[in-house]
């Protein structure tokens, strides 16, 4: 065997055999042909143990505790995608490597770049708060889940293990590491992420609580791009035939490293009594029902991102802010959050046709970034260390919600949040969400509204950066947004339509305002500078999605389109058209193995998509001086996903039909060539 498969099956083989040896032998036993065994006193004679494996799963809303039910990540459908960069519908413009920083081509999908804007660009691997989920069992659950592809040169490897159990009914608790280690099909790009998280919860009648503590690791390296994308697009015009690794790239022993401590605690206490609820015409069981609750968050992140450079690349970058022969721009982030409520329950009687909650709150937030006239110069002082600048922000918050979720018709939810003192005073955020549910051709279609208005503080980092090659400290005007969106979903005809329109005042957005250094050339070189910008026109954007999937016996064929348009494609460029067609057979073997057998494409209409920035590590607009399209291209892949009980697996070609040499995610960052990927998740019960 290879030895490069031998470290990831070891810690496999050795994390399952610790934690669930028994169990395996058990469900062997216990699953055996009884005939097999003639034995009249032996042990297949007796009662077979059943174990329950129902799992449940549901996040939890960081104001005020709300929990809503989510799916369990036990689904083999496109179970095959859930390890590509690109996304599972193919939505998102990647620099190529497993886990490397991305941005997704629909903008409504785009988040609100926060105050520590470096873990946006993440999200493949960096889970928010309000996308962590909790769990309760029936009996012990774990996942074992294992992605692999490439080669020991370009390859990756993704080992995620996910342990939940429960002490009785109401409480629970669980742990997760997941690990990334990807080397990268281009030069100078390899990923190594870790997280290791544990939460506990506790659901009673009176007292519930959430707690969750989450520790990251996270370094990737920094290529800056090819230095010439013929490489890719005219392969036959270079003086020798070159593999993706040897092309070479402008930055080398270049790394963005990042560490997040995050803890999170919500809790509430409920008021309320006991009254009879009818089970049958016989039986009745004593039940609570809350009338009003008090509860708190609280919520502390420290992170740290360290832009470090070992080696300067000539006519890279346009300014050099700091003196010496190497880079570190380290910067700190700590946050606290406190928030107190109360609400008034939903549906303890007739009248009570809402819930209603309100909060007070209060926030500190502080920011460390390297400082040069601390000392008189960046490395000035007796111990050789570097000046440091310390920014600290305060703010106090208030707001509420009404929401309605009970009932089969008609749900809604309205919530706004104001800052009423301190750095972010005037900013405010008024979400809602109104839905229907209509009965049609026996089944029930749902007709939603969602709709904000935002007015935004520019995020820390946005508005101070000091590195380098990257420096300001600027005053920006508050954004304003406005966004309606109505949807349509039809379950008995698999139809899914969104269509949205936003308005922005004040997009704030990054731009390469690099220049050119060989200005003696008709091609120059243009430098990479990373500037924050702002639009004071007024943007619009629409968009439209349908989700369209059909069927015909084991014929299946699932589509999902988007279209957008953008009233300035100079501030906000997007692509017209993002498709995702996703064509297979779905059938069993031997009734047991369920099987889907197909091919799948992502396909995006040709724009100037947004350049990347290794110094800041976020996408920004390309240089005015010399732009570039890409797009226009399919990226097909093949594949064979199969569910067995409790195991899922897939194997698949990636970019089976990479010939042309268009194939760019970003400017100078070509899509990973064709390879062959593979996966496996394995759920233990008991």
């Amino acid at each position: 065997m290879d030895k490069k498969y031998l470290l990831p099956l070891l810690f496999l083989f050795l994390f399952v055999y610790r934690s669930s040896a028994q169990r395996i032998v058990t469900e062997l036993e216990t699953n055996t042909d009884l005939s097999m065994d003639s034995r009249p006193d032996s042990a297949s004679t007796k009662t077979k143990k059943v174990v329950p494996n129902d799992v449940r799963a549901w996040t939890v809303d960081e104001k005020y505790g709300n929990m809503t039910e989510t799916h369990v990540d036990t689904l083999h459908h496109l179970f095959m995608n859930t390890d590509l960069p690109e996304g599972i519908e193919g939505h998102y413009n990647s620099l190529g490597n497993v886990g490397s920083p991305r941005m997704s081509r629909i903008f409504m999908e785009r988040p609100i770049i926060p105050d520590f804007m470096f873990v946006m660009p993440f999200d493949m691997f960096y889970v928010d708060t309000e996308h962590f989920r909790f769990y309760n069992t029936k009996s012990p659950f774990m996942n074992i889940a294992y992605n692999w592809n490439g080669s020991k040169n370009t390859g990756s490897d993704h080992v995620k293990a996910t342990f939940t159990n429960n002490v009785g009914k109401k409480f629970n608790f669980g742990a997760i590491f997941d690990y990334i280690y990807g080397r990268g099909y281009y030069d100078s790009m390899s990923t190594s992420f870790m997280n290791a998280s544990a939460w506990a919860s506790y659901i009673d009648d009176k007292y519930n609580f959430h707690f969750y503590y989450q520790h990251n690791f996270m370094k990737n390296a920094e290529n800056g791009g090819i230095t010439d994308e013929s490489y890719i697009t005219n392969p036959e015009g270079m003086a020798r035939q070159f593999t993706s690794n040897d092309i070479p790239t402008y930055l080398t022993n270049t790394w963005n490293r990042q560490e997040h401590d995050l803890v999170f605690f919500n809790h509430h206490y409920n008021i309320g009594f006991y009254q009879d609820e009818d089970i049958d015409s016989v039986t009745t069981k004593e039940v609570f029902v809350p009338v009003s609750k008090i509860f708190h968050t609280f919520k502390l992140q420290n992170m740290m991102r360290n832009n470090r450079a070992y080696k300067e690349t000539e006519n890279y970058h346009s300014y050099t802010y700091l003196p010496g022969d190497s880079t570190q721009d380290r910067t700190k982030y700590l946050y606290v959050k406190n928030l107190l409520g109360i609400s008034l329950c939903e549906g303890f009687n007739k009248w009570a046709v809402f819930g209603l909650n309100m909060y007070a709150g209060y926030e500190y937030s502080r920011f460390m970034l390297p400082d040069s006239t601390q000392y008189g110069g960046y490395y000035t002082n007796t111990t050789g260390q570097i000046g440091k600048q310390y920014f600290k922000e305060n703010n106090i918050l208030v707001g509420g919600q009404i929401i309605r979720t009970q009932g089969t018709a008609v749900h809604y939810n309205l919530d706004a949040e104001f800052v009423v003192a301190g750095e972010k005073i005037g900013q405010f955020d008024v979400k809602g969400r109104a839905e229907v549910n209509i009965p049609v051709l026996g089944d029930t279609a749902q007709v939603a509204l969602n709709a904000y208005v935002k007015n935004l503080h520019p995020s820390f980092y946005f508005r101070h950066y000091h590195g380098k090659h990257a420096w300001w400290d600027k005053d920006f005007d508050k954004e304003f947004r406005q966004r309606v969106e109505g949807v349509i979903d039809i379950p008995h005809t698999k139809t899914t339509l969104t269509v949205g329109v936003e308005n922005i005042k004040n997009f704030c957005y990054f731009q390469n305002t690099g220049i050119a250094m060989n200005t003696d050339s008709d091609d120059p070189v243009i430098s990479n500078n990373v500037s924050p910008m702002q639009c004071s026109d007024n943007i619009q954007i629409i968009s439209a999605n349908l989700r369209q999937n059909f069927a015909l016996g084991i014929l299946h064929w699932d589509n999902d389109v988007t279209y957008q348009t953008c009233s300035h494609t100079d501030v906000l460029p997007l692509p017209k058209v993002s498709l995702y067609t996703n064509l297979y057979l779905r059938f069993k073997i031997a009734k047991v193995l369920k099987t889907e057998f197909g091919a799948d494409m992502k396909y995006f209409t040709e724009y100037e998509a947004p350049d990347y920035s290794p110094v800041v590590g976020m996408f920004m607009n390309q240089n005015q001086l010399k732009k570039t399209k890409i797009g226009n291209y399919p990226l097909i892949s093949v594949y064979a996903n199969f569910d067995l009980k409790r195991t899922r697996f897939y194997i698949m070609y990636h970019h089976a039909n990479q010939s042309d040499g268009r194939y760019f995610w970003a400017p100078g960052y070509p899509m990973n060539p064709s390879s062959i990927r593979f996966g496996l998740s394995w759920n233990f019960y008991d």
